[in-house]
């Protein structure tokens, strides 16, 4: 008798406990879908940078290869448009291994478009030397398309320094350029998501639900680029065609951080809380940027030139430019 009491008291004991214990549970599914959903923030976060790390310095040093040289006092200001084109890794957003977040409907661009506008100034300088500034870059926009708001600024700022190497002439059929420069991008890009539901099983067989979520996603960037370029430029009437390379090596970094927000609930039971998860990632930028440059200008007028480009960097970056600018001598 006395241990059927026993038994019958632990068995109560049990039962008085249930709730706590299904509390705790209920817990321990909530911080394990925060930390599963933080683990692939982290993993999108990743990819995002080991993207953007290609993106950012090439386009920030696109553009703005002018073939003729300044004469000693002489003077140029000009406008620019840029757009360049960096390849990004599809295939690897789709095949990382995330638990929750599908990432074959995130819709992303196979080549991610950036445009540029630049101004630049030069001056002739003694010695055969000529020295410009450039300014632009992307101005704070800001776009919304429903369930999903985006802003992006981007703002650039580089010096050049070029020697004219051969002059072209009578038996030199020919100019070449040498030039120095240096770039400094700094910038950022958000984005802001609603979504549905998420859902997330664990091995126990408990299913817990993200409602009314909201994602957020912020990257940054501050890159430094040392450039040497070298054109070869020829004159043909009113037509200056180009051909040139040149090389940067690139530093700084860029990061990003995703934050996801939503209210769960565990086994179609919500827990009244708000889960907040967030996973980030940084990289060096991509370190050496090796292209080829051609293009061809026009003299339009007496004083005025319009310039075609294109800059190629491998499958990886290409760009294209347009521009016009006024030179005096």
């Amino acid at each position: 008798m006395m241990n059927f009491r026993k038994c019958l008291a632990i068995l109560c004991g049990l039962n008085l406990l249930a709730p706590a214990a299904q509390a705790l549970t209920v817990q321990q599914v909530e911080q394990e879908v925060t930390t599963q959903l933080a683990n692939d923030s982290t993993l999108i976060s990743g990819w995002m940078t080991s993207n953007l790390k290609y993106v950012i310095p090439f386009n920030s040093t696109a553009g703005d290869v002018v073939p003729k040289q300044l004469k000693i006092f002489g003077f140029e200001i000009g406008a620019e448009g840029v757009v360049s084109g960096t390849k990004m890794d599809v295939d690897g957003l789709h095949s990382l291994p995330t638990t929750l977040v599908d990432t074959h409907s995130i819709d992303m661009f196979s080549r991610l478009p950036l445009p540029m506008a630049l101004v630049h100034a030069k001056i002739g300088l003694p010695f055969g030397l000529d020295a410009g500034i450039r300014v632009g870059g992307i101005p704070k926009e800001s776009s919304n398309s429903g369930s999903r708001t985006s802003s992006i600024e981007n703002k650039v700022i580089g010096f050049d320094l070029r020697k004219k190497i051969i002059e072209e002439g009578v038996v030199k059929p020919f100019g070449l350029t040498l030039g120095l420069n240096f770039t400094h991008a700094d910038g950022f890009l958000d984005l802001n998501n609603t979504y549905n539901s998420l859902t997330y099983t664990d091995g126990s067989g408990n299913t817990a639900q993200i409602n009314n979520g909201m994602t957020n996603e912020h990257a940054q960037w501050k890159t430094n680029s040392f450039g040497l370029q070298a054109i070869v430029d020829k004159q043909i009437l009113f037509l200056t065609p180009y051909i040139g390379a040149s090389v940067n090596r690139n530093s700084g970094n860029i990061s990003n951080a995703i934050t996801t927000t939503g209210t769960p609930t565990i086994n179609g039971v919500s827990t009244g809380d708000t889960l907040t998860a967030t996973g980030s990632s940084i990289d060096p930028a991509n370190k050496w940027d090796v292209r080829g440059l051609l293009g061809i200008e026009f003299s339009i007028l007496p004083f005025v030139r319009l310039g075609l480009g294109g800059e190629y960097a491998g499958s990886k970056n290409v760009a294209g430019d347009i521009g016009l600018r006024i030179q005096f001598r």
